[in-house]
């Protein structure tokens, strides 16, 4: 237990906040987004928001908090890995055929974590764009559509530090219009990388 408490934690406040550019999605279907995470071992973890309409400018303003002690390895490597980030729209039609089917791409962007790493004080808040979508490559004239999204990490050595500064950040985060407050789950424990991405496994909205 002495020697897990040496492990860097790893802090993560991801908030994924509003899209544009989606006037060519069909207003019917809800429209959420989804984000994959490195967590090692050729493992990721996929995080996903509420669901909101489609036929309006899709705001969601909704926050995760990711948190781990992890082997300095994989801070060394996290630098060559990408946040990927989807925009999706949700099936409609019964439960089990939305089970089968699954949810429509509608476009694709990567964050390398380089540029978030070495951003500012490690604080990243840009328009990503998604594109790769049928729907939209059939239209030149129609615009990629983009989400807007904000990252702060953190990176200690002290656990009680650790604290401390993740209690004074959540405080900072108390104006980001959440209806039900900050979503927050452990990415591993501290005795086992492994349970890294077993821990994070966040059930989809």
């Amino acid at each position: 237990m002495a020697s897990s408490q040496k492990l860097p934690s790893f802090s993560c406040e991801l908030r994924i906040i509003q899209a544009q550019n989606i006037e060519f999605i069909k207003p019917m279907k809800n429209l959420f987004a989804r984000f994959y995470l490195p967590a090692g071992n050729n493992k990721r973890i996929q995080l996903n928001t509420k669901k909101v309409p489609s036929n309006s400018v899709p705001f969601w303003n909704e926050s995760f908090n990711l948190e781990c002690s992890c082997p300095q390895e994989f801070l060394q490597t996290l630098k060559q890995e990408s946040l990927v980030l989807e925009l999706r729209q949700s099936n409609t039609g019964p439960a089990v055929l939305k089970r089968i089917l699954g949810s429509h791409l509608v476009g694709r962007g990567e964050i390398p974590w380089k540029t978030i790493l070495e951003a500012p004080n490690m604080e990243f808040k840009e328009w990503v764009k998604v594109s790769g979508s049928d729907d939209c490559d059939d239209d030149a004239t129609l615009r990629v559509p983009e989400v807007q999204v904000e990252i702060k990490i953190q990176v200690a050595l002290d656990a009680e530090i650790k604290k401390e500064n993740r209690r004074r950040r959540l405080n900072n985060w108390d104006e980001c219009g959440c209806k039900h407050g900050h979503d927050q789950h452990a990415w591993c424990s501290t005795e086992d990388y492994d349970i890294f991405a077993l821990g994070a496994i966040l059930e989809a909205f």
